[in-house]
């Protein structure tokens, strides 16, 4: 036995080292405590009395014996049900059930009763409906709970909108916001092994079986220093037990029992049949889902080793559904403009008008002053490459379909397909006591996912959806030593591992190809943008052909490796004395992560730039020369990079008096800066001064990097970060991160508590920030060209592309200046709670809850220039006045470039700061009913005013982009996705019907097969809308801007999809609004192009709309036939929406789909910037969106779908 603790005690001095020489956040136990004291029935203390902790599930017991106050503690449990049996001479043998969830620490006091010890009491302890003892607000749902409840997946984040604390976040269904933070930041474990970080600090999409998950917990405010995060999500998985027990289910929810979306019934009436598709194609969906578990224990154990496994397949057949206003008639696609306001018709361009005879000037053309236009252009000059385009990839819509006569564009175009994914899900779990004091168990998750619904090339559907590979790993081990009743250790570890791969569905050479290019043009092609990029997937992109939607690059997706691998070590020791409970500990994460967002930057395959106006569009159809094209000198590989974080705490528990419980908490958390295996990063240091006197230097990590950036870098100035004093991040790491936590609770009496804390918090890491800041915008450098040659075909000749010819023109160097003092935010939460027990099922929480957002993360464009009235960038390269509607021959001249404080740098040097600033007020009112006589509910009222000047876009680590940055202090308003009102309900009620219930015991067989076993379930959810902040787009704006800013970083909503303007507010914009109008258009105007861009006082303010409430429900009927004690059969629906309502509130800051209708709901439109005589911006080409403030999208929001769905449900238990 000696030789087996000293093996022991090895192991755990190892595991230690281990730790201290890894790095990470806290995930802290997901093992939870049983802890009271044992008193006579007069209520004096009884010392020395033997209590004993039975596990029910495996039967397994731990000894412990009360202290000289009476106390007991037993730690390290894990979550189950238990029998406390406390034992003591002169009085009866007393025997209390326990309920054990999660990491909690639950209550167990104990009266006995005088009697002999083989009399024995039995007390069925049903677990506090409050908390008396933590600061914590938190909630949980069980097993049962997360496989009654109806909602729309088998997600389990999907239940996380049922907690009061949470709501939905910037990317719609799926996405969060935590009340008093923002939409990142928190902390996701699996059975104790952290699943999220890497690049976006989110959880991967490791998950078990529904079939396996014992508990879902949330630790939403002032939980204690043992664990990270602004909130704690745990998910624990259950355990086998000493019998066995397994289900199996299969779910259905088809199209052919769900009402219509409101976008569908829309489509619907606006379809108008086309010889490709004659008839409205009905939105069809198909989901299946199958699967089981079993477990028990393992044969020839001796009941000491436990298993559960578990499986389940998902197929998703749903549609896609794309939208835009921005798709050309039918009518003009072959070069007939004359159904467009003649005063509209494209101008004739001089290289256009060069080709034409007589006659077809005479046939085609007409005079509108001194301008000409065509009214068609001649056939024989229509280029065979823009044709195939055309026809192509451009929806043909019916000639007879509406559409703006003055830009050729339809009023609205949706289109319809589906996409299949498909998920496998295994889940093995085993547990084994080497000993009474020695406990183990490995939790092993696997799950693949085949197929996607992103779309290659939005809004054109020819180009079809992303292809999406997806594999997660997930390995838990933990290994509980108890060294003594007051001394118990854990050690744990384990893994996470997400291999994700999206592609387009074809290559840059097929797509070539197929619209005409011959081989000797894609060679001549690859020989300037690179060989390597013809064989990789996706397209070149031709943008801005017309005011229409061009083809896109495809995003960042189009060929994108997105790996994230975590690791995860720990150690909580827990020591018990007297009156205290302390806890000592550290976790210890490595996060490392591969992202492909990097290398398509700027779109690497190039892009052809026709121009905004429909002459551009003819000048496409015809194959003239574009505008400009453009590509990148050097790309760079996948992003490959790390960072290490570690999280120390140490803890006490002080019960202070029988009714009084103090906790105090240390928490110390630092979080290493990412780091690339390839040293491929790049900072800039504004506050240098080289000797040459050049303002500002470069920072690389090594000199590993000096081959592989662009030389400007190198001739600018480049020092590596040795030599600057920082590490291979290029950020120093911060030190600061202590989390002093306090709380106390206060039982008034045995039903009434009054409680409350105060905490620091720390958001969890993401690799996005320094990613976007360091290894995206310094690499893939882009080059421009202009005067090239035409599309080859036509008019032009064959074996060149529009990228061989031209004067390559080299734009200022892009870059990020990130402060290598950079800080975390910090949050301060702070809670007062009183709860209060009303009879014996019922619990009351009213809390006030509050925090401080402090040290948010904003950006700005160190080269913005305050808005003035001095024109800039208004000359063409021969220097004379450009047109940059037209001609978009703008460029900056020398004195241009010398009125930035960077001359030697473009028009986006972006940095970033601790600016921002928040603070959230909240009223939360919760009622709890624990299941009894067949009813179960949760009811949660939350008032809530929340701002910040901190933009929350749904950016893991920099924030948003300031609109003033010269005076960012005018943002602080309503944060982003948070509702003033929000009601959450869910709940299970047990018809009282039949031979088993209530009523009806004496009901035959038949009779109860009909009658008995119903069971309602529901969930709902009722808020009051979010905020938008209306915005348009300026679709030429470069070098030419309003204010003369002369900065492509100015952003109306911050979420980095500028640039774009915020309107003058010159109305009410709720009124004069019918039908589904929700704001009026008429309230704005047109954005200032002077001086007053930013500060005129009639600007729209961050979020000054609020948008439709919104409210669903979501009710399941569901019918038991059991066979015997342990086989049931439950028959059932659930009816997702069930009242059919739509559910207008869109997600993203900017009101963004995910139909493809990006930005659709507060976009007022779009614009180009011309100039005046004096050569000061002015608008042109206003392009309204028909959709701006218009209620016609319904999306699933909180769990809920966007129409009602039947999911149809079979489940077998034994």
């Amino acid at each position: 036995m000696r030789i087996i603790r000293t093996i022991i005690a090895s192991l755990l001095v190892t595991g230690w080292l281990l730790c201290l020489a890894g790095t990470g956040y806290s995930q802290g136990t997901n093992l939870g405590t049983i802890r009271g004291t044992v008193a006579d029935p007069n209520g004096a203390i009884i010392p020395n009395a033997a209590v004993q902790i039975t596990d029910q599930a495996t039967g397994l017991s731990r000894d412990l014996t009360t202290d000289s106050q009476g106390n007991y503690e037993a730690a390290a449990l894990k979550p189950g049900n238990y029998k406390v049996t406390v034992t003591a001479p002169g009085f009866k043998t007393t025997v209390v059930d326990v309920v054990v969830r999660g990491s909690d620490i639950v209550l167990a006091d104990i009266k006995t009763e005088v009697g002999a010890p083989s009399e024995s009491v039995s007390i069925t302890a049903e677990g506090s409906l409050i908390e008396r003892d933590q600061p914590v607000i938190s909630t949980a749902l069980n097993n049962r709970q997360i496989i009654e409840l109806p909602r729309d997946s088998r997600e389990i984040y999907e239940f996380l909108y049922l907690n009061p604390d949470i709501t939905q976040g910037p990317n719609g269904d799926g996405s969060f916001k935590f009340i008093g933070a923002q939409s990142y930041g928190a902390t996701f474990s699996l059975d104790g092994q952290r699943t999220n970080g890497g690049i976006f600090g989110e959880p991967t999409s490791s998950q078990p079986s529904l079939e396996t998950i014992g508990e879902l917990t949330v630790l939403s405010k002032n939980f204690t220093a043992e664990y990270s995060g602004i909130a704690n999500i745990r998910i624990e998985t259950k355990r086998g037990g000493n019998q066995y027990h397994g289900s199996l289910f299969y779910n259905n929810k088809n199209s052919a029992l769900a009402a219509w979306a409101t976008q569908d019934k829309i489509a619907k009436a606006e379809f108008f049949p086309t010889a490709a598709l004659n008839k409205f194609p009905t939105p069809y969906f198909n989901l299946n889902e199958t699967g089981g578990s079993f477990g028990g224990p393992v044969p020839l154990s001796r009941k000491k080793t436990f298993f559960l496994l578990s499986y389940e397949r998902r197929w998703d057949f749903a549609p896609v559904q794309l939208r835009s206003s921005q798709i050309p008639t039918s009518l003009i696609l072959g070069g007939d403009f004359s159904a467009i306001n003649a005063s509209s018709r494209p101008a004739v361009s001089a290289a256009a008008l060069a080709l034409l005879t007589q006659t077809e000037k005479d046939n085609n053309t007409f005079l509108t002053g001194t301008t000409r236009r065509f009214n068609s252009i001649p056939t024989r000059l229509l280029n065979p490459i823009a044709l195939n385009i055309l026809n192509v990839y451009y929806p043909h819509s019916s000639p007879a379909a509406p559409f703006n006569p003055s830009n050729g564009r339809l009023t609205d175009f949706v289109q319809t397909f589906s996409g299949l994914l498909t998920r496998d899900l295994a889940t093995a779990r085993v547990d084994h006591d080497f000993s009474a004091k020695d406990k183990f168990y490995a939790v092993y998750n696997f799950q693949t996912r085949i197929g996607n619904r992103g779309l290659v090339a939005s809004p054109l559907p020819a180009f079809g959806v992303l292809s999406q590979h997806q594999q997660n790993h997930t390995l838990s081990l933990s290994y509980t030593r108890i060294f003594s009743n007051n001394v118990i250790n854990e050690l744990r570890g384990g893994f996470n591992v997400q291999n994700l791969f999206r592609r387009a569905n074809q290559t840059t050479g097929q797509f070539m190809s197929g619209i005409g290019f011959t081989d000797a043009e894609i060679a001549s092609y690859g020989a300037i943008v690179g060989p390597g990029l013809v064989e990789t997937p996706g397209q070149v992109a031709f943008i801005n052909i017309g005011p229409f939607a061009g083809v896109s690059a495809g995003g960042r997706n189009v060929n994108r490796p997105l790996d994230q691998h975590l690791s995860t070590y720990g150690d909580t020791l827990s020591w018990s004395r007297g009156n205290h409970s302390f806890k000592f500990g550290a976790d210890f994460v490595r996060n490392q992560a591969v992202d492909g967002f990097a290398f398509n930057r700027n779109n690497p395959r190039g892009t052809i730039n026709y121009g905004t106006s429909l002459g551009s569009f003819a000048n496409f159809l015809i194959g003239l020369p574009p505008t400009t094209v453009l590509y990148v000198s050097k790309v760079r590989p996948a992003l490959d990079v790390s960072n290490q974080e570690d999280g120390f705490f140490v803890q006490d528990d002080w019960k202070i008096s029988p009714r009084v419980s103090l906790n105090l908490g240390l928490r110390y958390e630092l979080i290493t800066p990412y780091v690339d295996k390839n040293d491929l990063l790049i900072n800039f240091d504004p506050n240098h001064v080289g000797p040459t006197g050049n303002k500002g230097r470069f920072i690389v990590p090594s000199e590993k990097a000096f081959s592989q950036i662009d030389q400007r870098f190198i001739n600018y100035g480049v020092v590596t970060a040795k030599e600057a004093g920082v590490g291979r991040g290029l950020v120093k790491t911060d030190k600061n991160n202590l989390a002093p936590r306090f709380g106390i609770a206060w039982r008034i009496s045995d039903k009434n508590v009054l409680r409350g804390g105060w905490g620091v918090y720390y958001p969890t890491s993401a690799a996005q920030g320094m990613r976007d800041a360091f290894a995206s915008s310094a690499f893939n450098q882009r080059i421009t060209k202009n005067a090239t040659v035409g599309l080859p075909g036509g008019i032009n000749p064959r074996g060149s592309t529009p990228f061989s010819a031209g004067t390559p023109r080299v734009q200022g160097i892009s870059i990020n200046a990130i402060p290598t003092d950079l800080q975390n935010p910090r949050v301060e939460q702070y809670n007062v709670t009183f709860e209060r027990e009303v009879g014996s099922n019922i619990g009351v929480r009213v809390s006030y809850i509050g925090a401080r957002q402090h040290g948010l993360i904003g950006g700005f464009d160190l080269n913005e220039l305050p808005p003035n009235d001095t024109p800039f960038g208004i000359t063409n390269d021969s220097g004379d006045r450009c047109d940059p509607v037209d001609a978009g021959d703008c460029v900056e001249s020398d004195a241009d470039i010398a009125r930035r404080p960077f001359p030697a740098f473009g028009d986006f040097l972006a940095s970033y700061g601790n600016l921002g600033k928040g603070h959230s007020n909240a009223l939360q009112v919760e009622v709890n009913r624990r299941l009894a006589r067949g009813l179960m509910f949760n009811m949660s009222y939350t008032l809530q005013d929340q701002k910040s000047s901190g933009l929350d876009i749904g950016n893991s680590s920099l924030g948003g982009a300031l609109y003033n940055q010269f005076t960012p202090s005018t943002d602080l308003s309503t944060d982003s996705f948070v509702s003033r009102h929000r009601f959450i309900s869910y709940g299970s009620y047990e018809l009282p019907f039949g031979r088993a219930r209530k009523f009806g015991k004496s009901t035959s067989a038949w009779a109860d097969t009909v009658v008995g076993g119903w069971n309602l379930t529901w969930n709902m959810f009722a808020k009051t809308g979010t905020g938008f902040t209306p915005f348009w787009v300026c679709n030429n704006c470069g070098p030419v801007y309003p204010g003369n800013i002369g900065s492509g970083f100015v952003d109306a909503v911050g979420d980095f999809n500028g640039p774009s303007f915020r309107p003058t507010v010159v109305g009410n914009a709720y009124q004069g609004v019918s039908g589904d109008q929700f704001f009026n258009p008429a309230a704005f105007g047109l954005p200032p192009t002077g001086a007053d861009v930013f500060d005129n006082p009639k600007i729209a303010k961050r979020n000054s709309l609020i948008g439709p409430g919104s409210w669903g429900v979501n009710l399941g009927v569901h019918k038991d036939f059991k066979f015997s004690e342990r086989i049931n059969l439950q028959l059932g629906a659930d009816f997702n929406n069930v009242f059919n309502h739509p559910l207008f509130s869109p997600p993203g800051a900017s009101g963004d789909a995910t139909d493809g209708a990006a930005g659709t709901f507060a976009n007022l439109g779009d614009f180009g910037v011309g100039l005046n005589a004096a050569g000061q911006p002015v608008i042109a080409n206003v392009n309204l969106n028909p959709s701006f403030g218009r209620n016609t999208l319904s999306y699933s929001q909180e769990g809920i779908d966007n129409r009602r769905s039947v999911r149809l449900r079979l489940r077998l238990t034994f």
